[in-house]
């Protein structure tokens, strides 16, 4: 619906008001050929009813829309006005674009988040404080969180199932491997092959063996190379 043009200081160009409701623009949106400028809710809510552009008519729909160019919204961003909460006696006049900022740290902001000062540590909004009751929130607390640990125990649940499914099915598919490699010599040779070929590519990605004296025992292997027996031996335990 735009933002009161009595909040702001000095004069407002005609160009920084949205045609529809009068007001100085709010989030605003462009129509794609005629480029005319309006508010996001006051033009969504137009083209709901309307499917054309109030100032000249011509065919609109709310996809078409655009955001404003940039320089229209550094114009709208230096505009300065009063703060929201002016009428709770806030005086600070500030720009447009350091609003909001503004009233996250505004003293006189009734929805100010505060931490509970009797010691339950919840943050509520500073007008609710007064009604503020450390037992109820904290069993709402309390509801809310045995929730989360429920849901996250049932997906637990239903992760460790799949994941014992599919164990399950590799299994099933090793075992059909080894029988049918058991079964044709020829399955039996390809398949080692493969094996020993990915052994090697394996073996080839490891750093070479750092040189930590010459002589006697010429070089200490990296960690990745003292596990290379154990692997050739697993590999080779499963093609039996």
């Amino acid at each position: 619906m735009g933002i009161d043009v009595a909040r702001f200081s000095g004069d407002i160009d005609e160009d920084l008001l949205c045609p529809i409701c009068s007001n100085v623009l709010e989030d605003p949106l462009q129509a794609p050929t005629c480029e005319h400028a309006f508010c996001n809710s006051c033009i969504t809510e137009w083209l709901t009813r309307n499917q054309t552009c109030p100032i000249d008519r011509r065919y609109l729909t709310i996809d078409a829309l655009k955001p404003v160019p940039r320089i229209l919204r550094n114009l709208l961003s230096r505009l300065s006005l009063m703060c929201d909460n002016e009428k709770h006696g806030c005086p600070a006049v500030v720009k447009l674009e350091a609003l909001q900022t503004h009233l996250l740290e505004c003293e006189f902001n009734p929805k100010r988040p505060v931490p509970c000062s009797l010691g339950c540590g919840i943050t509520i909004p500073f007008d609710e404080l007064k009604d503020h009751n450390c037992v109820r929130s904290l069993r709402i607390e309390l509801v809310n969180m045995e929730t989360k640990v429920a849901t996250l125990q049932t997906e637990n649940a239903e992760t460790k199932s799949k994941i014992s499914e599919q164990m399950r099915q590799i299994q099933v598919l090793k075992d059909l491997v080894r029988s049918i490699c058991g079964n044709n010599p020829a399955i039996r040779a390809l398949t080692d092959q493969m094996e020993a070929d990915e052994v090697v590519r394996w073996s080839n990605s490891l750093s070479r063996a750092r040189v930590t004296r010459w002589g006697g025992m010429i070089s200490t292997p990296d960690a990745h190379l003292q596990i290379f027996p154990n692997l050739l031996e697993e590999k080779f335990y499963l093609l039996r």
